[in-house]
């Protein structure tokens, strides 16, 4: 660092170089061990030297470097700010032509700085960055340069998720319809949404019927649809003044974007990082609009439905679903926002039923537990009842609950009573209550098979599996019974001794409270006491009707 600030220091001469060693070891870079005296100086020479020509580029790439840690960008002083964003071309409006390098070296380091100083936020505000940055976007399929397109949509994403009030006015400005269209020529051919535009990375997969995106596009969409997400983040008002102004064309084309999201193949990572970035945006939208998700099919259609809607969306997600899931570390905001969804898609009839379906097919001869039958969806969905992520858990089980229309008896075959007893005790269906729930639910369709009708009395109830004998008591003989169930006591014991365990029940809710041990001792009746009155009838019974003597 001090050889790169005594350089600037000094003649041009050594200046490119001493840039030039920099910024080729810039991956092993730290500012650890600078004193901020120090960078601060380094800040002000780098902006002394900020419009020669010379050595600007790679300049603006040192300072790139310089700040993406926040004790550095913090340091950046305004008038430094103000010249980036100059250079940057954010402070006047482009028509997608005459970027270079130096500019995009540029926007590359207001993007870092903008990411940490909320002071350069507000400076990004005050000189009207985001509208330069929107309207410069709507000359997006003019832009020729990759990297460029990729910085600009990150800008996107970025000056909306940091500033409220550069949210908003971009929002006043038709943010969403400008992204959305960057979606459809990124995704699609302009002028004909549905076609796959082939070249520039895009080309259409015929054995999947979708569109495949080349890595940098994949990029770009994921940026976008973050950007998506913070303008819609008030879908109810967003969507209220969309009908008002009749602007439903915009938001139709971004479902469609999404439906080709979904139906995306997942074997690219950078696939699943795309899907992780427009699931929210369906979390907000499916719950107004379902049945945009699952649309009435067209003639001649070849993909998957039932009773006639188009199930492309719910068997994408599915298929997505199973993925995250049989990961060894899946990750849990996918897996939360796809359940989600699939959760609000149960809210029209054709997507519980085809869930149902696809989820919960009609039952077989059992030979093992649920989430052991790997080829199912069903044994990913019943895993995650048991996830570690409470919300996940949560999520799943309410899944499940919903596809069996709320039958707690219907449920328990299909999963187990102990991977369904949370959500029971959130809902207050423990104990006595269950049996009069099932009574209440419409009747469905019959899903036994005879093959599970006839092993039904050999499956456990509570795994859902088939029942196993205990061969550990077996062979035992009853005093050894007693040993093994005198251990068991003094473990329960134990552990209740140190609060590892608490006594509880089911309460007048239905719900699993915790109970007062001595509470509920006193309130047992007194064994004793009653074989003392057994006795006692039995010596008045024979006093007032004495037995007759056999002759």
């Amino acid at each position: 660092m001090d050889e790169v600030v005594t350089a600037l220091q000094g003649p041009s001469e050594g200046k490119k170089s001493a840039l030039k060693k920099f910024n080729d070891n810039f991956p092993t870079y730290s500012t650890d061990g600078i004193n901020s005296t120090t960078l601060k100086s380094c800040l002000g020479v780098l902006f002394d030297n900020i419009d020669n020509d010379s050595i600007q580029c790679d300049l603006l790439l040192f300072c790139k470097t310089l700040v993406r840690e926040k004790r550095v960008a913090d340091l950046v002083s305004p008038q430094l700010f103000v010249r980036l964003l100059e250079i940057a071309q954010l402070t006047n409006i482009h028509e997608g032509a005459g970027f270079n390098a130096t500019s995009l070296q540029a926007r590359r380091a207001v993007f870092n700085i903008s990411y940490h100083n909320s002071n350069c936020q507000a400076a990004c505000y005050e000189a009207k960055a985001d509208l330069n940055l929107f309207k410069e976007l709507q000359h997006f399929q003019n832009t020729q340069e990759l990297d460029w397109r990729v910085i600009s949509c990150k800008m996107a994403f970025l000056l909306t998720a940091v500033s409220v009030p550069m949210r908003n006015r971009v929002i006043e400005n038709d943010a969403l319809s400008i992204l959305t269209r960057v979606l459809v020529e990124t995704m699609y051919s302009p002028c004909q949404p549905h076609v796959a535009k082939i070249g520039c990375g895009r080309k259409r997969n015929v054995k999947q019927n979708s569109v495949t995106l080349a890595d940098d596009d994949l990029t770009i969409c994921s940026d976008v649809f973050m950007a998506v997400f913070n303008v819609t983040l008030h879908w109810d008002k967003m969507s209220g003044k969309m009908e008002a102004s009749n602007d439903v064309t915009t938001f139709l084309h971004l479902i469609r974007c999404i439906h080709a999201g979904v139906n995306f193949s997942e074997k690219n990572e950078k696939y699943q990082t795309m899907i992780a970035k427009f699931l929210p945006i369906m979390i907000n939208t499916t719950a107004q609009f379902p049945e945009l998700f699952l649309p009435l099919v067209e003639t001649n259609f070849s993909g998957p439905q039932y009773l006639g809607r188009d199930m492309s969306v719910a068997k994408g997600l599915l298929r997505h679903l199973q993925h995250e899931a049989s990961k060894k570390s899946g990750n849990t905001m996918i897996l939360m926002s796809i359940v989600s969804v699939l959760n609000k898609l149960t809210m029209l009839r054709a997507g519980r039923k085809y869930l149902r379906s696809e989820i919960l097919p009609p039952l077989k001869k059992v030979t093992k537990r649920p989430e052991e039958e790997t080829h199912l969806v069903k044994s990913k969905v019943v895993k995650l009842m048991t996830h570690v992520d409470n919300s996940v858990a949560v999520l799943a089980s309410e899944l499940i609950f919903t596809i069996c229309k709320h039958n707690v008896n219907r449920m328990i075959k299909y999963t187990g009573y102990g991977n369904s007893a949370g959500l029971f005790n959130r809902h207050g269906l423990m104990g006595t209550r269950m049996s009069g729930v099932a009574e209440e639910m419409s009747p469905d369709e019959d899903s036994d098979t005879e093959e599970y009708k006839a092993s039904e009395p050999d499956v456990d109830l509570v795994t859902a599996g088939p029942a196993r004998e205990n061969t550990a008591l077996k062979n035992m003989s009853a005093e050894e019974k007693e040993v093994e169930a005198n251990k068991l006591i003094n473990l329960i014991d134990g552990m209740h001794r140190k609060g590892v365990i608490k006594p509880g029940g089911i309460g007048e809710d239905g719900k699993i409270k915790e109970m007062d041990l001595a509470e509920q001792m006193a309130k047992m009746p007194d064994i004793e006491s009653e074989e003392e009155e057994e006795e006692d009838l039995k010596l008045d019974s024979n006093a007032f009707f004495p037995r007759r003597k056999e002759s």
